[in-house]
């Protein structure tokens, strides 16, 4: 199955922060495959990068929260807070997550978190929302949150690249 993880703020698509779309999706295609109710060929997710004033007028809208957040999701296929999407369909578009970078930005310094490792966080934490993740008790709340941490950790290590050694002989520099 390929999950396709679709930028779509009006402009040329492109890549947050070094968030490589590609590696992410494929990480998070367990977790949606584990919990569709029959194969897909494929699955979409569109993304949408806004400021915080356009995600506070969304979280005022649609929560009725009138502070900007993080991230917010619209998944296409819950049903009372159960994940039912359509068996026939052979790409299944689950649906759409807002997110504000500079919310991001601001939140990854006040807790002392890298840009990169957050904004990755908040895509799979709306991207569990889209397949019918939450966070209403505590008990769901620790899955949710052990999930993406994982998810989180997951990606980043696969996404570090060993640095090359360089060393200085006599003013040249080996690689």
């Amino acid at each position: 199955m390929i999950l396709r993880l679709i930028e779509s703020d009006g402009g040329e698509p492109r890549c947050h922060a070094g968030i490589d779309l590609g590696i992410m999706a494929s990480g998070l295609c367990p977790y949606l495959e584990s919990r569709l109710p029959a194969p897909f060929e494929s699955c979409s997710v569109a993304l949408s990068f806004v400021s915080n004033e356009d995600i506070m007028r969304l979280n005022d809208m649609y929560r009725h929260v009138q502070e900007p957040t993080d991230v917010l999701s619209f998944p296409l296929w819950e049903e009372e807070g159960v994940f039912a999407p359509l068996a026939s369909w052979s790409d299944l578009p689950l649906g759409d997550i807002v997110i504000s970078p500079e919310y991001v930005r601001e939140n990854a310094k006040r807790v002392g978190a890298g840009y990169e490792g957050e904004l990755a966080l908040v895509i799979i934490h709306g991207f569990l929302h889209l397949i019918g993740f939450d966070h209403d008790t505590d008990e769901r709340e620790r899955e949710m949150w052990e999930i993406q941490e994982k998810l989180r950790d997951d990606y980043l290590a696969s996404t570090r690249r060993p640095r090359a050694r360089r060393e200085y002989l006599g003013g040249l520099m080996l690689e």
